[in-house]
């Protein structure tokens, strides 16, 4: 198992003595304490076995297979060796700093490990929103496939939910978590975000990992919400990810496309969808929209955006009839 530094440095603060556990965080700086301190949460959720720290700490090897601590109980020493370094009152301030950052990070790391029909089951009887949660903060390969395992009628729902998720607060995700965590050990199951828009990226990303199926879904949540499906769409597919498309498929495209148009999208981009561009015209077609390009002049970005976001919406009007496949205050002037 690959551990970095600041989980090495826990792992071996954890397997000493408290005292001198303490006195080595009190000469860290805020930055490593927080850290480090974090390290220690994220511990809780790792499997850490007698041959991994072996490897991690040669010198402790001794002390370890002598009957030194058990990292399962992790979370009351961490506890106690924070209040020796810096009393109750600090020391709960760090550790629920560390609680906080870590749901910010990847609270469910500890289900990823379950199968899709597992999650699927654990969240069949709880609430919509509750589920909404969970699925929101797991990874997003794991939460597209247990979107795929729901109910036509129940995919949209969820998908919606999650693109619909405004602040949560750290409280009450930790809820959730523990919850979650409840059931699955009753169960004997092996084993955020600040800004809005950040939950209809996580919708978008849990669509693009459902292996299929998405267009059904993303209808349902149009005639719910037409603003959020919209919104969701254009994180599926943005403009750069032009440049990953299949030759048959920019040839397509590119035939939908007038000139004008095209030179004023080519004005702000990336090398990889310029060279997917230009590599799918004729020389004569290429020469073109580069001259129309240059001769534009300086030119105010949202005029540009608007160029591709109407290139974007014929791409995806080909994707959705299956003609082509997806691969993968001042107005700047550019």
């Amino acid at each position: 198992m690959a551990l970095s530094i600041d989980k090495q440095i826990a792992i071996l603060l954890l397997s000493i003595d408290e005292e001198l556990a303490a006195r080595v965080l009190r000469n860290l700086n805020e930055d490593h304490l927080d850290s480090i301190t974090r390290a220690m949460k994220e511990l809780q959720e790792l499997s850490i076995d007698p041959t991994t720290i072996g490897e991690v700490y040669e010198t402790f090897v001794t002390r370890m297979r002598q009957g030194g601590m058990a990292l399962g109980a992790v979370g009351s020493h961490m506890t106690s060796v924070l209040i020796k370094a810096f009393g109750e009152e600090r020391g709960s301030d760090v550790r629920n700093r560390a609680s906080h950052e870590i749901l910010a990070r990847r609270p469910f790391a500890m289900f990823e490990s379950l199968t899709a029909k597992d999650l699927c089951s654990l969240l069949a009887e709880e609430h919509p929103q509750i589920a909404a949660v969970f699925l929101a903060h797991l990874d997003r390969s794991k939460a597209g496939q247990v979107i795929a395992l729901l109910p036509d009628e129940k995919r949209a729902d969820m998908v919606y939910r999650v693109a619909s998720l405004d602040r949560t607060p750290p409280e009450v995700v930790q809820r959730v978590l523990d919850v979650m965590r409840k059931k699955v050990k009753d169960l004997g199951l092996a084993t955020l975000r600040s800004e809005p828009k950040a939950w209809v990226k996580a919708a978008a990303e849990i669509l693009n990992n459902m292996g299929g199926g998405e267009k059904p879904v993303l209808e349902l949540i149009e005639e719910r919400d037409e603003g959020v499906a919209s919104d969701i769409r254009e994180e599926m597919f943005t403009f750069d990810d032009i440049g990953a498309l299949p030759k048959k498929a920019m040839q397509r495209i590119l035939g939908q496309i007038d000139t004008r148009q095209l030179a004023m999208s080519m004005k702000a981009t990336t090398a990889a969808v310029e060279e997917a561009v230009f590599g799918n015209l004729s020389k004569r077609a290429a020469d073109m929209v580069a001259e129309e390009r240059d001769t534009l002049g300086p030119t105010p970005l949202s005029e540009v955006l608007e160029a591709q976001r109407e290139i974007l919406e014929v791409v995806r009007e080909l994707m959705d009839s299956g003609e082509i496949q997806g691969g993968v205050g001042g107005e700047e002037l550019v």
